[in-house]
């Protein structure tokens, strides 16, 4: 049903912007595999073509596990297409965001809905460009019975990148080796955005006090968990470039991701909680 009241396709779930005013009916009973249940959290801008295969991957490798999609009005017209999966697919779910407010924004807006409205125990961070493989997602998921943080690792044994020049992943290796000693996170892939959370751990932290809102969003949510007693383990992924669409990195993204390790580094010398 609607949020205006009128008839709709059972199956189609589709939110507003307003965090208000969205409501996100339960999805039908997920069967037990064993596994640790998860919504996986998507945030979208201009990724039409990746969505339904990404969605294909999921539902071969994790069943019919939720997936929240959060799309920033993306003019490819990426929220008609996850709306077209949704007709037969009915625990794909949408928020539809009013503009490009970035990457960080989207994150937050939906993990804040996934914990205020107890939608799930765990919640998997994932991006829409194919990059990372949902075929870990089962190994991933029996990790964080044990672990609080499950991190997607490049940077670590049987972890690794396609489609990189030598230039590229030598400044990636390196981004992360800064991050990682000037954060002080005992993590190998501090830029990792496929990452699982218990919901628990989650809640020790304000998420409206994350201020980065490129790629160093994930490193200052690493951060304020690791400050929380967060236990993390990483699982070795390799990351593919992506196929379709373009790159969301831009120099602003550049620049905030050098930025924070060093404001990182500050509240921990200054010993600031």
């Amino acid at each position: 049903m609607p949020l205006d009241g009128s008839a709709s396709p059972a199956k189609k779930i589709d939110l507003v912007a307003d965090p208000e005013k969205q409501v996100m009916p339960p999805a039908p009973c997920r069967p037990a595999r064993g596994l640790a249940s998860f919504m996986l959290i998507i945030p979208t801008y201009n990724e039409k073509d990746n969505i339904a295969p990404l969605v294909a991957r999921v539902r071969k490798a994790a069943g019919n596990e939720p997936i929240l999609f959060a799309d920033d009005s993306s003019p490819d017209g990426t929220a008609d297409e996850v709306r077209r999966v949704q007709a037969h697919d009915p625990y794909v779910h949408l928020i539809v965001r009013p503009g490009k407010d970035g990457y960080g924004s989207a994150c937050r807006q939906a993990m804040k809905k996934v914990l205020t409205e107890n939608l799930d125990d765990h919640l998997v961070q994932f991006d829409a460009d194919l990059s990372h493989p949902p075929e870990v997602l089962p190994r991933v998921l029996e990790m964080v019975k044990s672990y609080d943080v499950v991190i997607g690792s490049r940077y670590i044994a049987g972890g690794g990148s396609v489609n990189w020049d030598l230039r590229r992943k030598i400044l990636s290796f390196g981004a992360n080796l800064y991050a990682r000693t000037l954060t002080g996170v005992p993590v190998h892939d501090m830029t990792a955005g496929f990452v699982a959370y218990r919901a628990d751990i989650l809640r020790r932290i304000d998420l409206d006090s994350i201020t980065s809102n490129g790629y160093a969003f994930l490193m200052e949510l690493k951060f304020n968990l690791h400050r929380k007693g967060a236990r993390f383990a990483e699982v070795p992924i390799v990351f593919a470039e992506r196929e379709a669409g373009k790159s969301k990195f831009s120099k602003k993204i550049m620049i905030e991701g050098v930025k924070f390790p060093v404001r990182a580094m500050l509240k921990r010398l200054g010993g600031s909680r």
